[in-house]
């Protein structure tokens, strides 16, 4: 006499289990977009995309006891249409746009599919390999855009996105294999929650995947959020440049490099010659944009590895490590010509004064070197503005 395999955890069981941890994974991204100090894009609809993961598991464990069109069409529906909103908003998280028509194309000939697989040629097999090899191919797709886009070489310092990556992958695998498994082997008629090894390992595998993935939409927003509050502790809210005490850590770094290797560098202040006049003329506004300009124009000047901070009002100092002080005086010479060229016809013309200074062994900090620059600074405002200053010599344009 035959004996029937029997098993601890059937598939509904693990769906329903899933579908109520979904759904409080779900709650806890809703409280997550109310609770983060700043905007996250795309948050939101990785919310949605939470909410239809727990529908579409409570309504595909409600097998056999509600109708099949909620059941399977619905179920199936609310699950494809999940791996979507979360594609979007990875889209919307990376600044990109997203065209939802041919998604949804795909999902709605998808949904009538299965219906056609239900209620005119019922065929579990069929259902299988189109909800699974879509399924399969959205998650792929996913997983592609976060990895092609520019910003992928420092997704390793983000551990949202790399485990979102991770479990993308995985759950493709998963899929995958599962649509491979439908269109080469007899699957009966039975349906998704059939008591058996195959399907209990793969419910149990998409089970854990998806509360995986919520867990790394929810990693990824708080990555962005410590990474937008550490970027503001360093960056000066108006320009973008450097603050201050970035700056003087910057400085720090170089002097310590400095001590290392021998090698000099050579640190400029500039400011705008008669700003006041600017404001007073011009308002305060078009004060403004003329500091974020000239701030945007040096950075596009000068080297990567150069820093261009704000010192206060309209000051700002250049580092230039690995710099001495003829390399750095033809620097302030193409800063002096360059950076208050106007592209925007609503600003004022301007002109900028530098003063130039190089780290000497002679110094006994930062502050020292800071203090020269700032006063060959004054030296080229004194000598008539428009200059670059440094030990009594001066080029002026």
């Amino acid at each position: 006499m035959g004996t029937t395999a029997t098993y601890a955890l059937d598939p509904r069981t693990t769906v329903l289990i899933g579908g109520i941890t979904s759904g409080l994974m779900a709650l806890v991204l809703s409280l997550l977009t109310r609770a983060t100090p700043l905007p996250v894009p795309g948050l939101w609809t990785w919310t949605a995309g939470a909410w239809s993961v727990f529908g579409a598991m409570l309504l595909l464990g409600l097998r056999d006891w509600t109708s099949n069109l909620a059941t399977i069409t619905l179920g199936n529906g609310a699950l494809m249409l999940a791996y979507i909103l979360w594609l979007a908003g990875t889209h919307r998280h990376l600044g990109q746009r997203m065209r939802w028509w041919p998604w949804l194309t795909v999902w709605t000939l998808a949904t009538a599919l299965v219906s056609w697989f239900i209620f005119v040629e019922p065929s579990f097999r069929v259902r299988t390999v189109v909800v699974a090899g879509l399924c399969a191919y959205l998650n792929a797709h996913h997983a592609l855009v976060l990895l092609r886009h520019p910003r992928a070489e420092r997704f390793g310092q983000s551990i949202g996105v790399s485990l979102t990556t991770t479990w993308l992958l995985i759950l493709c695998a998963v899929y995958g294999i599962r649509a491979l498994h439908a269109a080469w082997f007899a699957q009966g008629n039975t349906g998704l929650l059939t008591q058996g090894a195959v399907q209990i390992i793969y419910t149990g595998c998409f089970t854990i995947c998806n509360l995986m993935l919520v867990i790394g939409y929810a990693t990824t927003a708080s990555d962005h959020v410590r990474a937008r509050i550490e970027d503001q502790a360093i960056h000066d809210p108006l320009t973008g440049g450097l603050n201050r005490q970035a700056l003087m850590d910057s400085l720090e770094r170089e002097r310590a490099r400095s001590a290392r290797t021998g090698q000099p560098f050579s640190v400029a202040m500039l400011d705008v010659d008669n700003f006041k006049k600017i404001n007073d003329s011009h308002g305060h506004p078009v004060g403004d944009r003329v500091l974020v300009h000239l701030c945007r124009r040096m950075s596009a000047l000068v080297r990567p590895n150069d820093v261009v901070a704000r010192y206060g009002g309209e000051e700002f100092v250049i580092v230039m490590p690995e710099t001495a002080l003829g390399a750095a005086l033809l620097a302030g010479q193409r800063i002096l010509k360059n950076a208050v060229q106007i592209d925007d016809q609503a600003l004022p013309p301007f002109t900028i004064s530098i003063g130039l200074a190089q780290w000497s062994s002679a110094d006994t900090s930062v502050d020292t070197v800071i203090a020269r620059a700032d006063a060959a600074l004054y030296a080229a405002k004194a000598n008539g503005r428009n200059r670059v200053e440094l030990g009594g010599s001066a080029i002026s344009v």
